[in-house]
Parts: structure tokens; sequence; C-alpha cells
């Protein structure tokens, strides 16, 4: 198994924060506005124009529930398009398109990662793209999420298990028998960037006892806004999708044990008004760290970011540099961890627990916090 970080190498294909604070629409497709759709998306052999649309009528009725959505962009042009339904522990998905568009390598990735979260929320344990040509961003960018080949569809696992190696294990290879397809092995101790890939291709997976660290970054509420909008901003944002993928976050310079891949806890350390804040809101992917001026960090990631060049010259300290995190796959809590309780999970590890800067934390803190955003009672 190797590592796949994208080092974003063509960072003008691919820029999430063009999708930030647009005016970007998502909608379900009118019944009898088939037709109109079949100009915008790519149909190849027997998917032909009428085709498209008669399968696309067919997903209107029936005793499947079919959800049929649409995105636009600002000026109303159809960008993407994807239907679902949830067939026992499966989400499938008929239909996944994108339309020719300068952001389309962007919206191809944000539609696999709303796709699993959509499946995680319904409680699919396999996600299966049943689209016989789905469009080729979204071909190029499945195989980047786990998606393997299985009957002639894109398939992937959802293991959503927060747990050891062979907890994690377990979920996926009776996933897999299901399949009957192979499973990757995990073991305890596995190299961090093995873990990172399990972690990818199985999300939201979580391995443990892997040697993939965990870190605690605390972040100010102005920059949380931007980044997850939690506190939520007075004006809704317009970016339908949510925050992207992939983004950068900016701090002073000083080291602090970070490494390549982790996982990362978001804690908002203070709110806009008293009483607000102090609540761990999420976790993330951490992919890249780099410091250096200012300048060249803006330069580098003004196309992942909500910063101003003037923003990032502040989180620079007396040596003139600064800390780029670069972080994807954001998870917003649906319960967040206030700070009594992160402090009591803590205490009840026996664990010390810094809240002043970036710092590491174990991975047992990890799972606890986690496990308790996600609790449903």
């Amino acid at each position: 198994m190797t590592l796949h970080v994208d080092e974003l190498r063509q960072a003008q294909v691919y820029r999430p924060a063009d999708l930030m604070g647009t005016e970007f629409r998502s909608g379900e497709v009118a019944p009898g506005a088939e037709d109109e759709l079949v100009a915008f998306f790519h149909q190849s052999g027997g998917d032909d124009g009428s085709a498209f649309a008669d399968r696309l009528r067919s997903l209107s009725g029936g005793s499947v529930a079919w959800r049929r959505e649409l995105l636009r962009d600002g000026q109303g042009r159809p960008v993407a398009l994807y239907a679902w339904a949830l067939d026992g522990r499966t989400l499938v998905v008929p239909v996944l398109r994108t339309a020719g568009h300068p952001l389309e390598q962007t919206l191809a990735r944000q539609l696999l990662f709303l796709i699993k979260r959509l499946g995680r929320d319904c409680g699919a344990e396999i996600i299966r793209i049943s689209d016989p040509h789905p469009s080729e961003a979204a071909r190029s960018a499945a195989g980047d999420d786990g998606f393997f080949e299985h009957g002639g569809r894109l398939v992937a696992l959802l293991v959503n298990v927060c747990g050891a190696a062979a907890e994690v294990e377990a979920v996926a290879g009776g996933l897999a028998r299901e399949l009957t397809v192979d499973t990757t092995a995990l073991r305890v101790g596995m190299p961090a960037e093995v873990a990172a890939v399990v972690e990818r291709a199985w999300w939201p997976a979580k391995v443990i006892d892997s040697k993939l660290p965990s870190f605690l970054v605390p972040i100010k509420p102005r920059w949380s806004t931007e980044l997850f909008n939690v506190p939520a901003m007075l004006i809704p944002r317009s970016d339908v999708l949510g925050i992207s993928r992939e983004h950068v976050y900016y701090r002073s310079s000083g080291r602090r044990g970070e490494s390549v891949p982790a996982r990362l806890l978001w804690y908002v350390s203070e709110g806009n008004s008293p009483g607000e804040g102090q609540l761990v809101v999420g976790s993330s992917r951490l992919d890249e760290v780099l410091i250096d001026t200012p300048d060249t960090l803006f330069s580098k990631f003004e196309h992942l970011g909500v910063y101003g060049r003037t923003e990032v010259q502040e989180a620079a300290d007396a040596s003139g540099r600064a800390m780029a995190l670069r972080f994807s796959d954001t998870e917003i809590f649906p319960k967040p961890v206030t700070l009594r309780r992160l402090t009591s999970l803590a205490k009840e590890l026996g664990l010390p627990l810094s809240l002043i800067s970036l710092s590491k934390i174990s991975n047992e803190l990890f799972q606890a916090v986690y496990q308790e955003g996600h609790r449903t009672t």
C-alpha cells in the first residue's frame, strides 16, 4: 500500500477556495426538467441524450424514493448532478455527473465526500456508484477516495468505527466478504502513512492503535467561522457544499512535534461573546506542515485559503516566519464537545491537556473526544 498525498501540482485545476462565498445553489431536479439537462452533462455510448433523459425520468417515481440533486453556479448554469437512494445498508448512486466548468475537479471531489457523508448519516456501510458513465472527473477523483471497480461499478466501504485495528478490520472484512472481494489486513502499530491511507479509503474509520498521531489545535472563532462556519455566520454562506475538502490554517512558526500525516481536533478557544466558544467542533486530516516567510506561504497556498496576505503576515512570529497547516476532509461534530467535557475525558484517561497552543494528544484522547462528538444519546 502506498501513501497518496495530493501535492496539488496543478493548483489552477483544484481551487476549493473558489467555492467559498460563491452563489452555488443545490436543489432537487424539477419534474419535466430532464430534457434541458442533457446539454450540460456528457453522455457516451448507449447513454445518448434521450436515453440519459429517460433514465433521469425513471428516477422520479416508482417504489424507490430516489433523490435527484442538481447543483447550479452563480449564473444558474447546471454544473453537477447526482441521484441517490438507500437500499438496505447500501447507498446507491445511479447518476454522478459534473459539467465542463473551471471548478469541475473541485466539484467532483466535493461531491464524492458529500456522498460519503450522506451515506454515513443514513447508516449506509457500502456506496455503489451505479452510473454506467460517471463523469471522468468523478471517476478520477473516486480512486483517491478508496472506490474500486466491482461488477463494472465503483464501490467504496464506509467503516464507521473509531477503534483498534482489529475492530476496524472486523467491520471492513465483513463488508468485503459480502462483496466477495479481498481487503487489507490491519495490524497494531501500523505506520502513520499506511493508517492515513486506510482512514481515507474507509472513511470515517479511525485506527486508534496505529502510529498516526493526533493533535489538538486551538482556533479563534474568527477563523473557525471562516473555515467551518462555526460559530455560524449571521449571513448564511452560499456555498451549499459546506467547507472545502482542503484548506490551510496559519499559526506562529514554533514547532510542537507536528508530523504528517496526522489527525487534528479543532478547539474553538473563545467565543464572540461571553459564554460562547471553548468547544471542540470537529476533526480533520493533516496533510502538510510548512514553515516559511508569510509571502512564500501565501503564494503557495493562496488557492486554498480564506486568508489575505496581511493575515498571514500577522501569524508570523519574531523570526519573521509562519507555519501553514494544510488539512482536509473536516468532519464537524453533530455534538460539539464542551471544555468541561474535554477536561473530564482527559482526567478520566489520566492525561495532561494543554489548550494554549497546538499540542500533541494521545490517540486514546482523540478517540474519546471523537466518539463524544458523535454521540447520539
